[in-house]
């Protein structure tokens, strides 16, 4: 049972101890850059420090309450030994999902780190994973459900807790591929990270042990481990990563079961009636079902509308994706454009973007117009890009002219440039479903109780 102090407690203390832990990760980022490596290494680890701190300052300074009420406790040495099996279960199924490209791509042997390096990331891993899954599973979720549903309640504290991961002055510097790659790897994988380690802390009884032991072996992974899988890019380990994660989910379902008082308290649901199986199996296959479902309408629908596009355009107007920073800053990499034909040379004018197919380059290029020169053979054209510092390398013929640039789509670039950016989407759209899945599953369709 909840305590009246946690269960009447004020929520609001969730969010000022996120904007306090945000403030001493602000403050940590603002002075790195003044700082020596080894100050930098101090400061680190005096980051998660003060987090902790902060914690059993609100827990017992604030609320004068106890830990063990904020997931410092366990049920006996047995279920602490059988917690910590779980956990590097977890552990060896994340690391074989995570590695699988490796047997596509190969391997990567990383440098051994040095003495001072391994031994820093050694002790400070398990700070981190405590600090972090004190401060947002122990707190800040449990405090929010307080006053919420479990579903909302684990998608908040799984926002803040990508919003702390996520430097927000990095945002402003990064280029538009750049910033698309640091938001999926960094603040995306952070919120399935907060997703997944706030249900394992739920259906651990609100113990942090399991939590705790899983993160501290995923930040050796991430710090110390000597392999690692190659891939065709970011995007498949994006993937596979969001893969794992799931995986993770599916082996708690199966390995953890959350106490029958746990379940009844925060999901309002009487458990242990005989047919709770079958219902789960087949909303489950429902599910399963109304997904592919959906994903195949969808399927459907792109391509009847770039069918429709294509032809309502006609022939004469086609897209191109810009996949260099040649053309900055009228034209950003991962940007389409519209590039239509031209019926002769004297449509097209100094100033204009143009596509072509110069000799001097094996595919086409996008630039723009700076000379119009008429020879005996036809007319040429000279042209940069506006982020070159010269002139391209030789003039170019009219017949070699694809079209003229009529507009410009920031962004949409991406997905003609990058297909497994497009397998990423699909992949966050298709594991969401999964997490939210895997919340319902938890919460049959049975009789309530009686209010």
């Amino acid at each position: 049972m909840k305590s009246s102090r946690l269960r009447h407690g004020d929520w609001l203390l969730a969010p000022l101890l996120f904007l306090a832990n945000f403030g001493l990760f602000i403050g940590y980022l603002l002075f790195a850059s003044f700082l020596t490596v080894m100050q930098t290494y101090a400061a680190y680890a005096l980051l998660y420090v003060g987090s902790l701190l902060l914690f059993f300052a609100f827990v017992r300074g604030v609320e004068r309450s106890s830990a063990s009420e904020y997931g410092f406790q366990t049920r006996g040495r047995l279920e602490a030994l059988r917690s910590v099996l779980v956990a590097l279960v977890l552990l060896a199924l994340f690391s074989i999902v995570i590695l699988e490209p490796g047997f596509i791509f190969g391997f990567s042997r990383s440098a051994p780190p040095g003495l001072f390096e391994f031994g820093f990331f050694l002790f400070t891993s398990p700070l981190v994973a405590l600090a972090q899954e004190a401060v947002f599973r122990g707190y800040i979720f449990k405090k929010l459900l307080s006053r919420s549903s479990l579903t909302l309640a684990l998608i908040a504290s799984a926002v803040l807790f990508a919003a702390q991961s996520t430097n927000p002055f990095a945002l402003g510097s990064l280029g538009t591929g750049n910033l698309v790659q640091y938001l999926f790897s960094s603040t995306l994988v952070s919120f399935a990270l907060g997703i997944t380690m706030g249900l394992y802390f739920y259906k651990s009884g609100w113990s942090l042990l399991g939590p705790v032991i899983v993160r501290w072996g995923l930040l050796l992974e991430q710090n110390l481990s000597p392999v690692s899988a190659l891939s065709s890019g970011w995007e498949l380990t994006f993937v596979f990563q969001l893969m794992g994660l799931a995986a993770l989910i599916i082996a708690m379902n199966a390995l953890i079961k959350e106490p029958r008082l746990l379940a009844r308290k925060y999901l309002d649901v009487k458990i242990g009636a005989k047919r709770w199986r079958f219902l789960k199996r087949a909303r489950l296959r429902n599910e399963a079902k109304a997904t592919i479902k959906t994903f195949a309408l969808l399927a459907i629908i792109v391509v009847s509308c770039l069918v429709g596009f294509q032809a309502a355009i006609g022939s004469s107007i086609h897209l191109t994706a810009i996949p260099t920073g040649s053309m900055r800053p009228t034209i950003f990499p991962g940007t389409l454009v519209i590039v239509q034909a031209v019926g002769g040379p004297q449509q097209i004018h100094v100033g204009d973007i143009i596509e072509f197919s110069p000799s001097w380059f094996n595919g086409s290029v996008v630039h723009r117009v700076i000379s119009v020169e008429p020879t005996g053979n036809g007319v040429v054209y000279t042209t940069k890009g506006d982020n070159n510092t010269s002139a391209d390398p030789l003039p170019t013929a009219f017949p070699r002219v694809t079209g003229k640039v009529v507009l410009i789509i920031p962004y949409l670039g991406l997905l003609v440039l990058s297909p497994l950016l497009d397998i990423a989407l699909v992949s966050v759209v298709f594991l969401s479903s999964l997490f939210s899945s895997s919340l319902k599953s938890d919460k049959p369709r049975l009789r309530r109780r009686s209010s």
